[in-house]
């Protein structure tokens, strides 16, 4: 078994208002603005907050001196809004107290990768990271699942995903043979999906909890009962 893991809103917790609806308020953008700039923010490496200030400037003919400031104060707060959502950092180490291997795959802007790292910084420095602004993927798209896996040499069936969107986090595992946890404590979020699975129109996750604060390893290794329970992290050979 493979654990991956999606981090904003899974691990993470932060704003509830999303960087390109922000800026785009904060900067007076056009209404088309919003959707152009989450796709390009969540795809792009960002290495410092000029530059995408400048780009900023340069798109939507903005004065480049205010929209520097307008970025850099916002670019540190999502640093700092960062927080570790209840149960997160108890999960991720009785992970390895189980000697279950994990890594994440998460659409995450630059700054709140950089929250994440501040968060937990050993999980930033040790697990692999297949994070949609340095691979220039983002999910739902099946290729950034395809890289995690070929990434770290796992079949889709050995790996259990586990996120806090459907669309996101857990359709496209699924599609491609993974499980999948939901964890589902923002459903006012996820109505029209929830409702899509209660109504078998779309599969039906492998797991759903309330939030991380309640998932076990055990949990996990329930998923899979090929799995041996004196070594939870390699299959049972068949005779």
């Amino acid at each position: 078994m493979h654990v991956f893991l999606d981090i904003g809103f899974t691990l993470i917790g932060g704003p509830e208002i999303g960087p390109s609806a922000w800026l785009a308020r904060e900067l007076g953008l056009p209404s088309a603005a919003k959707a152009e700039l989450k796709s390009w923010l969540f795809t792009t490496d960002l290495s410092a907050p000029e530059i995408l200030a400048d780009r900023l400037s340069e798109v939507y003919r903005l004065d480049r001196a205010h929209t520097r400031r307008v970025v850099g104060g916002f670019w540190d707060r999502q640093i700092q809004d960062a927080y570790p959502l209840p149960g997160a950092e108890r999960f991720l180490t009785e992970l390895e107290r189980a000697n279950l291997p994990y890594a994440f795959i998460t659409n995450i802007w630059t700054p709140f990768l950089m929250g994440f790292a501040r968060c937990f910084p050993q999980a930033f420095e040790r697990v692999p990271l297949f994070a949609s602004c340095r691979l220039g993927l983002a999910k739902p798209d099946a290729a950034l699942y395809q890289k995690a896996l070929e990434g770290t040499g796992v079949r889709p069936e050995q790996a259990v995903m586990i996120g806090d969107t459907y669309e996101m986090d857990l359709a496209p595992a699924l599609r491609l043979g993974m499980k999948g946890v939901w964890l589902l404590h923002r459903p006012a979020k996820e109505t029209t999906d929830l409702v899509a699975v209660l109504n078998q129109r779309a599969p039906c996750p492998d797991l759903t909890l309330s939030g991380i604060d309640v998932l076990t390893p055990e949990h996990l290794s329930g998923l899979f009962p090929a799995t041996n329970p004196a070594n939870p992290a390699n299959p049972v050979e068949k005779p």
